[in-house]
């Protein structure tokens, strides 16, 4: 897997949105988003691995 880090946060939000079917607000998406955008590479791949 060779993704840039905002691709791999774009993939991980993704996916969280799949599972829950729907945002709670823009104000909790950007709240996850900002989030994501904290943990490293390696914590993103593993939340991917998780999810699948």
């Amino acid at each position: 897997m060779n993704m840039t880090h905002k691709e791999l946060v774009d993939q991980v939000s993704a996916n969280l949105f799949k599972q829950s079917g729907k945002i709670e607000s823009q104000r909790s998406w950007q709240a996850m988003r900002n989030y994501l955008e904290q943990l490293d590479s390696e914590q993103l791949k593993s939340m991917l691995k998780e999810a699948a």
